[in-house]
């Protein structure tokens, strides 16, 4: 049954806009301008009405925001036009930093962190913030010159998953089963810094919402349990200071949040919840109505290698389901894959356009 209200369409990507503007991977990821213009000039094709968040990732931006990984770059490690592959099966935080965290805090141990998986040292960090910083001024300047709408002005992910990347999924898991009581320790000394980066940098680029991605502490991989124990109380933490701070909060959702459902209720009223399409949407609407902005959520397999008419066919679902419980912003699950197809991409708008 169609809705009688306007559904926007909303995206995020990167590498689709390499590859839509056949412009290498290796020269997208290392001239930002290049890199700005290929997203600005694709997302402009899509027709869509929003971007997630102007400040376009680097392998530095990373590296400090959330994957402390080694990433393998196109041109250097792999082929020019491949996508960068992050390590995650290469240990870069042990055991033994914990203690560390506890006590100095997460921005204090990235200083001893870097140097291990990456050619940055902890005198060039000030210079390679306020440069990012600077690039980032200069994306979001292109995307006010295009009238583009900006869902978020800040980015970070959730604690849990941060360690979980550098230990390893194994060495993490282990860990809590382990020494319960120092990864909980690390875990409380990292929230005030990532409070505190995500504001400041929300407010330093005048949107006050923050987009927070989580991933692996989802209940197809972790139980109840260690959910409560070791990612709720620090996500919650995290939601509840930005709530204070007056910021939005978008919550991206990878892998199946089945489980984790019932946890929600603890989420402030408004928070935009963008699925991968693993996660049932039409549950999240059928439990809570239209407490949330539900976000998302046709499958990158759907928009690289699907047709039109199951992209539409997707979509209509969708809306039909989600539309009648909750306020729905129609858009990719993740990012817009690289190999996506540009006719599928716009099948997404076209048939939020249908149901206006």
């Amino acid at each position: 049954m169609p809705v009688e209200k306007k559904i926007p369409v909303a995206f995020y990507f990167d590498f689709f806009a390499a590859s839509r503007q056949g412009v290498s991977t290796r020269r997208f990821i290392e001239d930002p301008a290049v890199k700005r213009q290929a997203v600005i000039d694709t997302f402009l094709e899509t027709g869509a009405d929003a971007f997630v968040i102007g400040r376009l990732p680097t392998p530095f931006s990373y590296a400090t925001g959330g994957f402390p990984n080694r990433i393998y770059l196109p041109g250097r490690d792999l082929p020019e036009d491949s996508v960068w592959q992050f390590g995650e099966y290469e240990e870069t935080i042990y055991r033994e930093d914990y203690p560390y965290i506890a006590a100095n805090g997460w921005n204090r141990f990235l200083e001893e962190l870097l140097p291990r998986f990456t050619g940055y040292e902890a005198r060039e960090l000030p210079e390679l913030y306020q440069r990012t910083r600077a690039e980032g001024k200069k994306d979001l300047k292109a995307w006010c010159r295009k009238n583009v709408p900006l869902l978020c002005g800040a980015a970070l992910t959730a604690p849990f998953e941060v360690l979980i990347a550098g230990r390893t999924m194994f060495g993490f898991f282990e860990d809590l089963f382990i020494c319960p009581e120092a990864v909980i320790a690390a875990l409380e000394a990292m929230v005030p810094d990532f409070i505190k980066s995500a504001v400041d940098n929300a407010r330093y680029n005048s949107i006050p919402a923050v987009v927070i991605t989580a991933h692996r502490s989802a209940g197809s991989l972790i139980s109840p349990r260690h959910f409560e124990q070791f990612a709720l109380p620090f996500l919650t933490s995290i939601i509840d200071a930005l709530d204070r701070a007056e910021m939005r909060v978008m919550l991206h959702l990878d892998c199946d949040w089945g489980k984790n459902l019932p946890y929600f209720s603890e989420f402030p009223d408004g928070t935009i919840i963008h699925t991968d399409g693993s996660t049932n949407l039409a549950e999240i609407g059928r439990l809570y109505e239209d407490r949330f902005i539900l976000m998302g959520d046709v499958p990158a397999l759907l928009l690289a290698r699907g047709s039109v008419k199951e992209v539409e066919r997707y979509c209509r679902e969708l809306i039909e389901t989600v539309g009648t419980y909750s306020n729905l912003i129609m858009s990719s699950g993740c990012d817009v894959p690289m190999d996506a197809k540009m006719e599928n991409v716009q099948a997404i708008i076209e048939m939020a356009r249908g149901f206006e």
